[in-house]
């Protein structure tokens, strides 16, 4: 098939999906063109695997007044520039006469303007809705005057409409999870398919390193990932065996993202890795340690109850420090324990999880929107 690829997302997760999703469906034997915004090169770049990489310009200038900068960036730069930009794309990818056009997302609006106005079949691979318009845990809150205040909900308002408005406008959608789905359902009256998410077991792997007195928790020191949780879970062990909590973000020390090599590393040099976010519609981080041979306590929610088994390959668990604590410890006191759920671990990727399994169903689901 011949295919375009859209997206506008920075270093991320997310990104790391869409450049999976070009250079499998590239090693598939597709024709691969990248649409997108995106000037920044960094190391989970798609348009490295894709046949053609068509880059547009969308980088206002920002004015130096900051209300007036505000108004600006919203309402003429994302409401009517970006608009009017993405309604050029469409019409470039409408005139290269695609098979059809995969559209992730774009940071500026959740779904993007692109699909108001693409004549070509097409199918928005919808991670989530707009957040803030839809959770109650990120609604407004403090004191804001009443000028800003009214801003602040009318800003929400039209980027709810926005979103909503070109979700809908999608021929076909995908999302990563059933939980993604569920969510998607309650928020737009649609039902996607889902496509789910991998991780590269050639990569990811356990490798031969000294065990460390360590729990792995990837992710930043924010509530959000359960940071609260993972800390306070530590203190409630005892001094005499408690473990150093070994926590790494996306950025290593110089600023430069750790390699996968070296994050595969840190796992399987841990006893168990930590995965406690309180929200995560997917979460890579449970594939990547459960790859690498190593146990995963994550909460029993969102997308970590679809990636998990409980008590298979680590332990589903609610939001009490205490309880996690205890389940730590008790894999730290039971060596053979911890061994038997690495290797489930990593048979359960294997079986199931690898980014190549997961391509070939995506290209399968693709191909089926093409016949429509």
């Amino acid at each position: 098939m011949k295919i375009a690829v859209f997206y506008y997302i920075k270093f991320s997760g997310a990104k790391r999906v869409v450049q999976e999703h070009v250079k499998g469906l590239k090693a598939l034997g597709h024709s691969i063109d990248l649409y997108t915004t995106d000037n920044a090169s960094d190391i989970f770049d798609p348009g490295i695997f894709a046949d053609n990489k068509y880059l547009y310009n969308f980088n206002p200038k920002a004015l130096g007044i900051p209300v007036l900068k505000r108004i600006k960036a919203d309402f003429i730069d994302t409401f009517l520039s970006l608009k009017l930009l993405h309604k050029k794309i469409a019409k470039d990818i409408d005139s290269k006469k695609y098979d059809i056009v995969l559209v992730h997302t774009d940071i500026n609006t959740q779904a993007p303007f692109l699909l108001r106005f693409l004549k070509t079949n097409n199918v928005y691979y919808c991670l989530e809705p707009l957040r803030n318009a839809y959770e109650y845990s990120l609604r407004l809150r403090g004191k804001f005057s009443l000028i800003n205040l009214f801003y602040e909900n009318l800003n929400r308002w039209i980027r709810k409409n926005i979103d909503r408005k070109n979700t809908l406008s999608a021929k076909n959608i995908l999302t990563l999870s059933l939980f993604a789905r569920e969510r998607i359902i309650a928020a737009y009256d649609l039902y996607p398919k889902v496509s789910y998410l991998g991780v590269n077991e050639s990569v990811f792997k356990p490798f031969g390193v000294k065990k460390q007195k360590q729990v792995f928790f990837v992710a930043e020191k924010y509530p959000i990932y359960g940071y609260d949780l993972a800390l306070e879970a530590i203190r409630l062990i005892p001094a005499a065996i408690r473990p150093k909590l070994k926590i790494v973000s996306w950025k290593s020390n110089n600023g430069d993202r750790l390699s996968d090599r070296e994050l595969a590393m840190l796992y399987s040099e841990s006893l168990l890795t930590l995965s406690l976010s309180r929200f995560d519609t997917f979460g890579l981080v449970p594939l990547e340690s459960m790859s690498c041979g190593i146990p995963v306590i994550a909460l029993n929610v969102a997308g970590y109850r679809e990636t998990m088994i409980n008590g298979e390959m680590g332990y589903l668990v609610g939001f009490d420090p205490s309880e996690i604590a205890k389940k730590i410890v008790f894999l730290m006191e039971n060596g053979s324990v911890r061994e038997k759920m690495g290797k489930a671990g990593r048979q359960w990727i294997e079986d199931k999880w690898t980014w190549e399994k997961q391509i070939k169903k995506l290209d399968a689901m693709l191909k089926e929107f093409v016949k429509k």
